[in-house]
């Protein structure tokens, strides 16, 4: 709209007429604000909830500049791409998900529903069951006649949990395991390096100095770890040094990539290479989704397989006992 020639504040006014009810409310404040006087990063900075940091500050940036246009066009871009990218993730962890909350509810239905009458025919016969059958026979009790304590200890775990990750202590711990834990911790690692190399690219590009755009990216990292890694970072260019000379002696900043900022900042284009770098992980991650799914299916496969045949071991075997008996 701004390139068609309509003004800032029109244009704000024209998309508050969106369906989402959210961002409606957040962008006729914004529209109020900018008719009052206010610049529009400003009234943006009033709905951190719908407008995070990162925009904000590169609008900023584009208003300092006289180059909004150009700074909303880069930025809309990027979230594009940040949006699709944070999609493909969350596509590739849905599936597991979902098959492992099938399978726990299809097990549920089968022990409630069919093995009760069938435990009637073993139990009035006077012959010892084997093991596999008495754990069956148990669980099934157990979700029968102790359901509620079950409900009861997942909703007290999920609270503690919820609990201890608000403490200090707790985001620690889970900002560890997100960066550790196998399979997942590189895969996360490679998610949050994208994130950077995107966020850093756009801010740099957008005229925002780097000091302030490491800034801005590490109060909107989730990760403790890695915020307090791009603080250190912040430190060292408060103190004159080379965006690379922290990096290079941290593990979570691999080799290729202080190389390649090195390199831009020599030639004048750390933005480009932010970019580079950016497109790099988001592939690497990308790829590994799809490695991961591949993989995944046939692992949930020997699962349901390994837990059909433990039923039907359990079952078979005192029926069988019981024929060969007669």
């Amino acid at each position: 709209m701004l390139k068609a020639g309509i003004g800032i504040t029109q244009a704000i006014n024209i998309a508050a007429e969106t369906p989402n009810k959210k961002l409606r409310k957040a962008l006729s404040i914004i529209h109020r604000s900018l008719e009052n006087g206010f610049a529009l990063s400003v009234a943006m900075s009033g709905q951190p909830k719908t407008f995070p940091e990162v925009e904000v500050g590169v609008i900023r940036a584009g208003e300092a500049t006289g180059n909004l246009v150009k700074v909303l066009d880069d930025l809309s871009s990027s979230t594009a791409r940040s949006a699709e990218f944070a999609g493909k993730v969350r596509g590739a962890m849905i599936y597991p998900v979902f098959i492992f909350v099938v399978m726990i509810i299809v097990g549920a239905i089968i022990l409630t529903k069919v093995i009760p009458p069938i435990k009637e025919i073993f139990t009035s016969q006077a012959t010892e069951l084997p093991v596999s059958t008495q754990i069956l026979l148990a669980i099934t009790d157990f979700l029968i006649n102790h359901w509620s304590w079950l409900i009861g200890g997942v909703v007290i775990l999920a609270v503690l949990l919820r609990l201890l990750m608000m403490t200090r202590l707790g985001k620690e711990i889970g900002s560890y395991i997100g960066l550790h834990f196998p399979i997942f911790g590189p895969l996360a690692q490679q998610a949050y390096l994208a994130r950077f190399n995107r966020t850093l690219s756009l801010l740099l590009s957008a005229g925002v100095p780097i000091l302030e755009a490491v800034e801005i990216i590490a109060n909107s990292t989730a990760n403790t770890i890695f915020r307090r890694t791009l603080k250190l970072l912040m430190r060292s260019l408060e103190q004159g040094a080379a965006v690379t000379s922290t990096m290079q002696t941290n593990k979570y900043f691999p080799k290729l990539m202080t190389q390649l900022l090195f390199v831009g900042q020599q030639s004048g284009d750390l933005s480009g290479s932010a970019s580079t770098l950016a497109d790099y992980f988001e592939q690497e991650v990308d790829a590994k989704l799809r490695t991961f799914s591949a993989l995944i299916e046939p692992f949930i496969i020997v699962i349901l397989g390994g837990a059909v045949a433990f039923i039907v071991i359990s079952v078979l075997q005192p029926i069988y006992s019981l024929t060969g008996s007669f």
